[in-house]
Parts: C-alpha cells; sequence; structure tokens
C-alpha cells in the first residue's frame, strides 16, 4: 500500500500543485496591473506574475475563496490537508474535533490568527478548526517558520508556524453595495447545513456584515470492521451533533489614513462523543457541550508617509461541559465543566527610516484564566508579556528581515501552587534572493529560534499535570527555491515550490506513566524532524471557452525521537506523523458543468513513538469529485448548484486510530447571491 500509494502522489505531484494558479469562476475586482487575464466567456483566468508564495522569504502556502470552490474544498480541515507539511489530527464526522500540526511539532507550536488576531486555547493549546466555516473563508495562509510580513502583532511571531484565515468581513466603505448570499447544504448521514451572509457600506464610510450558521448531522455512517480474519459491516452510533454559529463585523473609515474595524462572534456545539471502536465495542454515553464567544477591535493608522501604528483588544471566553453516564462513577455520571478567559492588548509602531528600509516595534499583554467544577480546582491564570523588534530590508532583486522576539510569561493560581515563570529571547532572520531580473528565480533561507510555555492541562490537569515543566524549545533552518512564469496565453501560468527543512525540538513535553492509572508530564524528550515540501501548479486556457487547473503538493517527513540510545523509541517515526503525504486536484472550467476531482492521503502511520507493529495505521488515499454550475440572473444576481461525491471509492481507514472516518457520502448545495 505504501509503496503504490507513495508512486501515484509523487507522479500526480510532479504535474500539480494546491498554491498559486487562480482560475476565476467568479469575475473579481482588479486590484493591480501586474497580471495576465483572460477572459472565458463568463469565467475569468487570473494570474499574477509574482505570487507572495514565490517572492516570500519563508514558505508560505495560500489558498483564496476562488479556488476553495474550484478544487472542491469542503471544510477548512480539507483546506489543510492539501497543503504541504501538514498533519492533519480528524477524529471522524462533520463537527468532529480537527486541530493542525505543520512539519512535525504538534498543535499547540501553530497560532491560529483570524482575521489579523490569533485564537487561543490556554488548556488544550489546541485550536478545533471544525469551528470555522469554510464558507465564510475569503483566503487560508500558511507560514511555515517565520512570515515576512513585519508589521504585526508580537504574538503572531511568537509560535513555530501559523495559519491565517481571513474571513468575508465588512466591506470597504468605497464598496456602496448591498450584498446578499444564502446557501443550504444537504447531504448524507443526516446532514444539512443553512448559512446566510448579509453585508452593506455607505459613503460615510461604515459598512458591516453579518454571517450566521446552523449545523447538523447524525453521523450514523457505516463502516467496516476488521477482527483478525473477521470482517463486519458496523454504523457509527452515539455521533449526533447541532452546532450554531454567527458574526457580526464593522468598519468605520473616519479618513483615508486611518480604519476601525470590529468583530463579534458566537459559538454554540452540543455533540454526543461516540468514543473508540475496539472490537465490537462502540458504545458510548459522552456528550460534549462547548460554547464561545469573543469580540475584537482593530485600529490602524498611516500617521505619516514613514510611520503607521496598529492598536488591537480583544476579549475571550469558553466553556467546555463533558458529561459520561457510567456506573462506574459515583452517582453514575461524571459531569466536569470548565470555563476559560482571556483579556488581550497590542500595539505596533512601523516606521520607514530610507527607502527600502523597515523598522517594527510591537508590544502584546494578554492575561488567562482557567476555572472549573473540579474539588481539585486550584484556578490557574497567566500573564503574558510579548515583545518584538523587527527590521526589514528590501530592494527589486533582495529582502532580509530579522526579529528578535522577547516572551515574559508570570504563572499564578488563586488556590494553590503555580506553575515556574518563564522568560526567553528568540531570534529570526529570513533571506530571500532573486539572482536574474527577468526569470522569475528565487532563492530563500530561515532560522527561527522559538519556545512554546506549558499548556494549563500540561501543569495542572489531576493525576496528569506538573508544574515543574520547561518549555519546549525548537530551532527552525529551511531553505527553498521558488519559481513561477507565465510562458503565453495557453498556460498562463507555472508555479513551483521547493523546500527542505530541519526542525530540532528539545525538552519535548510526553506523559509518562506514574503507575497504573496515574500519568504525569514530564520533559523528557528530544526529537529531530527533517523533511522536504514540493508544490507544483499550471493554468492552461486550451480555447476562449475552456480552462484547466492543475495543483498538487508533496510532503517527506522524518521525525524520529533522539532522547537516548537504549530507548525503544531512538530513531524512529514520531507518533501520527506520515514519512510521505500529499493532495492533487484536476478543475475543468467549462460552458456546461464545472468539474473538480480531488486526491489526498497518507502512508502508514504509528499510534506510538515504539513503532510497534500493532500499533500501526494503514496508509490511505481519498478521493472525490466536484460538479457546479453557475447561473446569472437579472440585476447581478446569481444562483449556483453543486453536488460533491467525497471518498468516492468508499475507503475505509482512520486518521487517529479507533476513529473510522466517512466512507462515500454525497453533499449537495444550492446558493444564491445577489
Amino acid at each position: 500500500m505504501r509503496k503504490h500509494f507513495l508512486i501515484a502522489i509523487i507522479s500526480i505531484a510532479s504535474i500539480t500543485s494546491v498554491h498559486s494558479a487562480e482560475v476565476n469562476h467568479y469575475v473579481p475586482k482588479a486590484e493591480d496591473n501586474d497580471t495576465v487575464i483572460r477572459s472565458l466567456s463568463g469565467v475569468e483566468v487570473r494570474a499574477a506574475r509574482v505570487s507572495k508564495a514565490v517572492s516570500s522569504a519563508t514558505p508560505v502556502h495560500s489558498i483564496d475563496a476562488t479556488k476553495i470552490k474550484l478544487s472542491g474544498i469542503s471544510d477548512i480541515s480539507d483546506a489543510m490537508r492539501r497543503m504541504p507539511g501538514v498533519n492533519l489530527r480528524d477524529y471522524g464526522g462533520a463537527g468532529g474535533l480537527k486541530t493542525v500540526s505543520v512539519r512535525g511539532l504538534g498543535s499547540q507550536h501553530t497560532a491560529i490568527l483570524y482575521d489579523g488576531v490569533a485564537l487561543s486555547d490556554c488548556q488544550s493549546g489546541q485550536i478545533d478548526l471544525s469551528r470555522y466555516s469554510i464558507d465564510n473563508v475569503s483566503s487560508l495562509s500558511l507560514y511555515s517558520t517565520d512570515t515576512d510580513d513585519i508589521f504585526i502583532p508580537a504574538r503572531a511571531a511568537s509560535t513555530a508556524s501559523s495559519l491565517y484565515i481571513r474571513s468575508f468581513t465588512a466591506p470597504d466603505a468605497d464598496e456602496d453595495a448591498l450584498h446578499l448570499k444564502a446557501q443550504m447544504k444537504a447531504g448524507s448521514f443526516g446532514y444539512y447545513n443553512p448559512y446566510f451572509r448579509f453585508s452593506d457600506g455607505n459613503s460615510r464610510g461604515l459598512s458591516f456584515s453579518a454571517n450566521a450558521e446552523f449545523i447538523h448531522s447524525d453521523n450514523d455512517y457505516p463502516f467496516t470492521l476488521r477482527n483478525g480474519s473477521v470482517v463486519t459491516r458496523e454504523k457509527r452510533s452515539n455521533s449526533m451533533m447541532n452546532v450554531g454559529m454567527g458574526e457580526l463585523n464593522g468598519r468605520w473609515r473616519p479618513n483615508n489614513s486611518s480604519v476601525f474595524t470590529g468583530k463579534l462572534y458566537y459559538y454554540d456545539s452540543s455533540r454526543d462523543l461516540p468514543g473508540q471502536v475496539i472490537y465490537y465495542v462502540s458504545s458510548s454515553n459522552e456528550h460534549l457541550r462547548e460554547r464561545n464567544f469573543f469580540g475584537q477591535l482593530h485600529y490602524r493608522n498611516r500617521l505619516s508617509s514613514r510611520m503607521s501604528i496598529m492598536a488591537i483588544g480583544k476579549f475571550n471566553w469558553a466553556s467546555s461541559r463533558y458529561t459520561d453516564v457510567n456506573g462506574k462513577y459515583p452517582g453514575g455520571v461524571l459531569d466536569n465543566y470548565y470555563i476559560q478567559r482571556e483579556s488581550y492588548l497590542s500595539g505596533s509602531l512601523l516606521y520607514l527610516p530610507a527607502d527600502g528600509l523597515t523598522m517594527d516595534y510591537s508590544a502584546d499583554w494578554a492575561i488567562n484564566n482557567l476555572s472549573s467544577n473540579l474539588a481539585t480546582d486550584i484556578r490557574p491564570y497567566r500573564n503574558s508579556v510579548l515583545q518584538t523588534l523587527a527590521v526589514k530590508y528590501s530592494t527589486r532583486r533582495f529582502t532580509a528581515m530579522a526579529r528578535a522576539l522577547y516572551s515574559l510569561y508570570l504563572n499564578g493560581a488563586k488556590d494553590g501552587d503555580a506553575g515556574k515563570n518563564q522568560s526567553r529571547l528568540s531570534p529570526s532572520v529570513n533571506i530571500s534572493y532573486k539572482p536574474f531580473d527577468d526569470f522569475g528565480l528565487y532563492i530563500r533561507g530561515s532560522y527561527k529560534n522559538i519556545f512554546r510555555v506549558p499548556t494549563f492541562n500540561e501543569a495542572y490537569f489531576d493525576n496528569y499535570g506538573s508544574i515543574n515543566l520547561d518549555p519546549e524549545l525548537t530551532d527552525q533552518l529551511n531553505a527553498g527555491v521558488t519559481f513561477e512564469a507565465a510562458p503565453n496565453t495557453w498556460l498562463q501560468q507555472l508555479t513551483m515550490t521547493c523546500d527542505g527543512y530541519l526542525n530540532h525540538v528539545k525538552n519535548k513535553i510526553v506523559a509518562i506513566p506514574y503507575n497504573m492509572f496515574v500519568w504525569t508530564m514530564t520533559n523528557l524528550g528530544k526529537v529531530r524532524v527533517f523533511g522536504a515540501d514540493v508544490t507544483l501548479s499550471a493554468t492552461f486556457a486550451p480555447t476562449s471557452r475552456h480552462s484547466i487547473m492543475l495543483m498538487g503538493s508533496y510532503s517527506y517527513q522524518r521525525a524520529q525521537p533522539r532522547t537516548s540510545r537504549d530507548s525503544h523509541e531512538w530513531m524512529k517515526q514520531v507518533a501520527y506523523i506520515p514519512l510521505n503525504s500529499g493532495s492533487a486536484s484536476v478543475t475543468w472550467v467549462n460552458p456546461w458543468v464545472n468539474t473538480a476531482v480531488h486526491l489526498s492521503g497518507c502512508s502508514a502511520r504509528y499510534t506510538t513513538n515504539t513503532n510497534l507493529p500493532e500499533t500501526r495505521i494503514d496508509g490511505y488515499s481519498d478521493t472525490g469529485v466536484a460538479f457546479f454550475r453557475k447561473f446569472q440572473l437579472r440585476r447581478g444576481a446569481s444562483l449556483e448548484g453543486r453536488i460533491d461525491i467525497l471518498n468516492i471509492f468508499d475507503t475505509q481507514y482512520d486518521i487517529v486510530a479507533r476513529y473510522p472516518m466517512p466512507g462515500r457520502s454525497v453533499k449537495f448545495s444550492i446558493e444564491y447571491e445577489f
């Protein structure tokens, strides 16, 4: 299986990619003149001569709303599977927990920024991507190591990698037009999903948008269970979910040099947890109720031609309530309730002392606290102070940036002993060079030193956490080559990226058994990760009425525990990290029915670092197809119909052991836009 999968992915990746060419089924607003445009009878193919993925000094992989539609992406986690170097944890079904890890460093090392402001979870350090709707995403950008954007909050530079989610927020005030989108999706396993978005602006500099969404799914999908030589067909149970979420966005531009943007967000989820499938026992009485509210305000002002300021304020509140009906608990029910809060402030100053030279100073402060109904709750809290000083120098062919991050974490607890305070200075350097003026080749290199402090679960969780933990330290090295060209009107864009990287992790936080029932967190591990990410893309326009977009990626990751030569884990593969992974898609835009075929998958993984045969999870490839057509109506309105067939070959596989993923399913959607 692994051999055939690897051959297929390498073959596909040699002609395709997920990240650069833009085939726009919808006519976008022109933003610059450095483009190649070809109209295809209602379909506009638009290719930027130099994309950010090519000229960036650090690896960045982006996908916008148009490519999301064209390539058959069904949710944010599906989009992340199309990006190189990404390991996704998916517990199966609509609304199941989905977290992302980049280049073998763990999900706690990846920051998720929503419209420029970081999302947080002080309890687990993991952000569930299923909480954010793909229908409300304007673009996704994944930065491995650092970002070469200098004017960002300090927190945005405080992790090993970062995912920027940009939503359809309030429109610019000059877009004095009413916009409405209403969509309904329905599909297999009791799935239905209404979505609504409304926006408006006026000439006085005020604009706003609102969107709301509800998702219901029974998630009672069938799966194949193998128990030795016995193979049976089972059905997932206790999996029903109901999720509602909504946003309100506002924008005020009092003058040409300043802008205020604000966001209110609410999420409410009630879902049954199906639990692991162990032989024929898959019953569960677990339930999880999660709620999240946050409000954020963003201000930006260009004080002069050489100086700008930015300020951000945010408050976040989240709760989770886990219940399990089981006779082994006193009273027959386990009921755990957690609440976390965060207040966050950020300020940045951008200064341009000379042409081509830019400097930035940013300072962030946040306070997090966690409380619960547990008898052992000590109500921990943490003050975080982050400061960055960055310098960037750019010419036509050369870019260099250096950033220093100073981090200070002050831990406390109202009813017990707190974890250790932590502080550290972390540098990063990025360089990009274009050897030839008239040839779209770039060479880049980067280094970043960063660390992460223990989460509240790791430090304080009952019979599990340890307040004596040191932070995980990481060193990241990356070297890459990128190329982009637009040879002619037939081959409108060709883009290639290739990056090799080496990551070292020290003080890896791992769980060690103290006895049969009690585990504790400790600093034991050292891990080395080396690998390569390759992407390739092309946009073809063979005739005036047809366009073909090919996209794909391939990743190789060798993640090795290197704590002790006497350990059974020495030089094995880190749990849940595949050696090979990749994706590909082909989209045909035509006058009749647009069609997209897509594939993603990975080689075998192990559930433990010892790589024992009984802990092996087979590799898989998941193929889907999408058919869609848009009809133009009167007065600028449009109606689009779409059919997505997911996992068309009904492949049975797990991403997380004993949590089977859905087999073949069908999703229908209809969308009205004005």
